[in-house]
Formats: structure tokens, C-alpha cells, sequence
């Protein structure tokens, strides 16, 4: 997500700079070091650089000396005058071994001697990956992502045409303490998807327990993995300011099933421009992609203009898929087939309401209709969720919702030898 901000006035951000500032030197590590007697307590330190240590003379008269003049091995000069009842500091941002004393006492073992370590990189890191003996694949696609084991998020993909037998791929992102899978294929029968090995050959590298840009080496071979490949779809939003600070859905929903795959939230647009990416598409297969921005932010979705709504087709998936979409009025009610008050099943007799609900649905049946069995509870994704199983006549019934999460959600309902499947929005 790229993130653009606009300062107004060079006071705001003077103000900001001031706040960064203090920020930074609050973050500051110190280290309290007293000198008294003939000893300098710790007298042994290890820190590390931008460290500051502060040195309190709590009697007698002393000095800290840590002059090159005197220790030539110091990487810089540090020290103060002989006095009483003193504090003083000094930060360190040369990495190295330091020596110091005071010099009225340091015959008498009144010295000491601080370790600055160079500071440990956060990142995020590079990871490079190193290909020879690629031969058999010069003229075809290689596909790479790298994933992190333990979130199974995907924080880089690179598409690479290979046009010799060496070459070099980077993905930036990989961060200090992580683990990762490396998946890569080659689309060995050119038909621009993925195909479990032998038809396309696959391979996975892991890259365990990041501590700095990291080198990974690949020899060709032929001891293939099934890295189960995900498609990508990346929705490429621009002009969104007029949804600045409202919250984003976006539903896929496969066209011939009218199953909803997946939904991605963004619970604030921070710039005008942003992506939002799926892996749940499949080549072969069609969607819908369902957005809309919560303009009135009242939660919930309400019929366009209340809310903003758009829909795009995404027709017989190829492989991985871009949408560029700018902000336009040109709405869809992307619930239309429904209305706010209920979603209708094909028997139009069977209600569920509220719809959105947030603690309840009531479940009504028409008088004619056989007793409710069971009612089942999926996710968009088909999961199953929740079941419950009654015995007792009853045209109506509450199913308490209260525990699931927002979104979308599909109730199958047993009646007799009838079957009916639903839709219901958790709020």
C-alpha cells in the first residue's frame, strides 16, 4: 500500500519534526554509572551504539578520562574535568572498546572500561536467489514467491522469463527473526499456469531464522514438491480520495456457483491509492469482484448512493490476475437479487430477518411447510461453522449469530425432504 501525505504548513510540520525528535531521544537507552570512593560502579559495560551513559559522582572528587591522549586504542574521546558532585553523559556512536579512569584515583584502581556493540538491523531484509543449470527451462516463465512459514502470508512474487542457464532473482521484505518457504516453478508446458510436477517443475527452498539480507543457492534437479501455487488477483485502486478514512470490502464471488471465495477488509483507505490482493482465484473459473466503501461508516452495507458499490467481472482466469480500478459514481448494488429487510430463498416463502443482523436471525417458515430438522451454518468459503438439530414443531425460530464474525455467511435449512440455502450478512 502506498501511503502520500500533504503538510500545509511548515509550522505542522516543524511541529511533527520537534515530536519525531523527541520521540527518538526518549528511545534512547542510558546506562547510570556512580563514581565514588575509588571505584567507578558497573565498572564493566556493554552497550550498544547510540547508547548514552551517565556517569553521577556521589563523593569525592573525581573525573571520567577517556581521551585518546591517554588510551590511544579508543575509538574517540570522551571525558570531563576533576570535580565534586557531578553528572556527566556522553553517547556513543562509534562501535569499539573503551578505557577510561579518573585521574586522581587511577593508580589506585579506579578505572573502567565500556563495549559498544554496532547496532543489530531490523530491516527489512533482501533475499537473493541464486539459479545455475537452468538450461531446460531457458525459454520458459519461472514464477518465485516467498511466504512466511508461520502467517502463510506471501510477501513478494516475482514473474521472471528465463533466458539463460544463471541468473539472479530479488524479493525485498523479509524481516529479522522470520522464517520463509521459497516456492518457484517453471511453466515447463508453456500453458501459463500451474501443473503438479512433472508437467511444470516445482521446487521449495526454506530460509529459516532471518538475521540480515540473506543468499539462497539453486542447483536445477530433479527432486520436485507440489508448492500447491496460488494465483494472485491484485486490485489496483486509484483516485480513492473521496473514501479517505471509511472502510473497504471487497467480496469474490465465483459467477457459476454463486459462492462468495474470499473477502478482504480494509478497515481504513489511508492514500488514494492502494492495492488489494486475493489468492483464492483459479484458472478456468469466472467472478464477480464485489466492493464498497462505507461512506455513511454506519457498518454496514446500505444501497448505493447511501454507500459507494462497484462490480467487476473477472472472466475465465488466466493465471495471475491485475484490476485497475478508478474511483467513479457509476454504482452497482452489489446485493440486489436481495433486500435489506430479508434475503428470499428460491421457495420465496422462507425469511430470514433481520438481514444484516448482528445478534439474531429469525428463521420463518410458511404455515404449510414441515417442521424445521436442522439448520447449518457455512462460511463464504464452504466451511461448516455451526449445527443445530430440533424436534419440536415451529414455524419460527431464533438462531443466535452474536458469535461470528462480520461478514457473509450461508445458512442451509432442513425442513422435511426440503432443503434451502440462504444468505445472511453478520454485522
Amino acid at each position: 500500500m502506498n501511503t502520500n501525505f500533504t503538510f500545509r504548513t511548515y509550522s505542522f510540520l516543524a511541529t511533527i519534526f520537534i515530536l519525531a525528535l523527541s520521540l527518538n531521544l526518549k528511545a534512547q537507552t542510558s546506562h547510570d554509572v556512580t563514581a565514588s570512593g575509588s571505584s567507578f560502579s558497573p565498572s564493566n559495560l556493554t552497550i550498544t551504539v547510540g547508547d548514552e551513559v551517565v556517569w553521577t559522582n556521589t563523593g569525592g572528587s573525581h573525573n571520567v578520562d577517556g581521551l585518546i591522549s591517554k588510551f590511544p586504542s579508543n575509538p574517540e574521546s570522551f571525558g570531563n574535568a576533576v570535580g565534586t558532585g557531578w553528572t556527566y553523559k556522553f553517547t556513543f556512536n562509534t562501535a569499539g572498546t573503551y578505557d577510561y579512569q579518573c585521574d586522581i584515583h587511577g593508580a589506585m584502581g579506579m578505572v573502567g572500561k565500556i563495549t559498544v556493540n554496532p547496532k543489530q538491523a531490523t530491516g527489512p531484509f533482501t533475499l537473493t536467489v541464486n539459479f545455475t543449470g537452468m538450461t531446460p527451462h531457458v525459454g520458459e516463465n519461472l514464477w518465485l514467491a516467498v511466504i512466511d512459514q508461520a502467517s502463510k502470508i506471501e510477501i513478494g512474487r516475482v514473474k521472471k522469463s528465463v533466458t539463460s542457464a544463471a541468473f539472479s532473482i530479488d524479493v525485498a521484505g523479509i524481516e529479522s527473526g522470520k522464517s520463509y518457504n521459497v516456492d518457484f516453478f517453471a511453466d515447463h508446458n508453456k500453458n501459463g499456469v500451474y501443473n503438479v510436477s512433472p508437467v511444470d517443475h516445482s521446487w521449495r527452498l526454506q530460509l529459516n531464522n532471518v538475521t540480515g539480507n540473506s543468499v539462497l543457492n539453486f542447483a536445477h534437479n530433479t527432486t520436485f514438491t507440489d508448492i500447491v501455487w496460488k494465483n494472485k488477483l491484485t486490485v489496483h485502486f486509484t483516485g480513492m480520495t473521496p473514501h479517505l478514512g471509511e472502510k473497504i470490502t471487497l467480496f469474490l464471488k465465483q459467477i457459476d456457483v454463486g459462492i462468495y471465495r474470499d473477502t478482504v477488509i480494509v478497515p481504513v483507505v489511508a492514500a488514494a491509492t492502494f492495492d488489494i490482493n486475493s489468492f483464492k482465484i483459479k484458472p478456468g473459473i469466472s467472478y464477480n469482484i464485489d466492493f464498497y466503501a462505507d461512506h455513511n461508516k454506519n457498518g454496514t452495507y446500505n444501497t448505493p448512493p447511501t454507500d459507494h458499490a462497484w462490480r467487476i467481472p473477472l472472466l475465465n482466469v488466466k493465471g495471475d490476475s491485475l484490476i485497475n480500478f478508478v474511483h467513479n459514481t457509476t454504482f452497482t448494488d452489489i446485493f440486489s437479487t436481495t433486500s435489506n429487510e430479508s434475503l428470499i430463498s428460491d421457495s420465496k416463502d422462507l425469511r430470514l430477518y433481520p438481514n444484516p443482523a448482528s445478534q439474531y436471525v429469525q428463521v420463518l417458515l410458511p404455515k404449510n411447510s414441515s417442521t424445521i430438522d436442522f439448520i447449518k451454518i457455512f462460511s463464504i468459503t464452504g466451511a461448516a461453522i455451526d449445527e443445530k438439530t430440533y424436534s419440536d414443531n415451529q414455524e419460527s425460530l431464533r438462531f443466535d449469530i452474536s458469535q461470528l464474525k462480520n461478514g457473509i455467511y450461508f445458512m442451509e435449512i432442513s425442513s422435511g425432504n426440503q432443503r434451502n440455502v440462504l444468505k445472511f450478512i453478520k454485522q
